[in-house]
């Protein structure tokens, strides 16, 4: 009972790993998260540094706001020259799958090597 709950938690780590940033191109920041209302967006400013935020808001029409590391945040749109946000990744995932089955292979093949996991004959 205890290997699955732990292969379950491990699982669950690398469901993280199925998705990638998806700039969102041809829509202007202010209009994207007053339409689409993401619950998270890295924004890329002028100086080509990047911030998620949580959460995000337009506020007084010049400046969006957000939750970054628990605290609110603010930032110019006329600051912001990209906007991404999470999806689905199907590559990333097959990915993952493909590399625990190489995994779980590579340990029951030492183990059958070792002895300790295969019925000798």
């Amino acid at each position: 009972m205890l290997r699955r709950s732990v292969a379950c938690a491990l699982l669950l780590c690398y469901l993280a790993a199925c998705t990638s940033w998806h700039v969102q191109e041809g829509v202007s920041p202010r209009q994207f998260i007053t339409n689409e209302h993401p619950r998270v967006v890295r924004l890329t400013r002028t100086n080509g540094s990047r911030l998620e935020l949580d959460d995000p808001r337009v506020v007084a029409g010049d400046s969006l706001t957000g939750i970054r590391n628990t605290v609110l945040s603010r930032v110019a749109v006329s600051d912001v020259t990209e906007v991404a946000t999470p999806r689905f990744s199907p590559a990333k995932t097959i990915g993952v799958f493909v590399g625990l089955g190489v995994v779980v292979v590579g340990i029951a093949a030492i183990a059958c090597v070792s002895g300790s996991g295969c019925a000798n004959q």
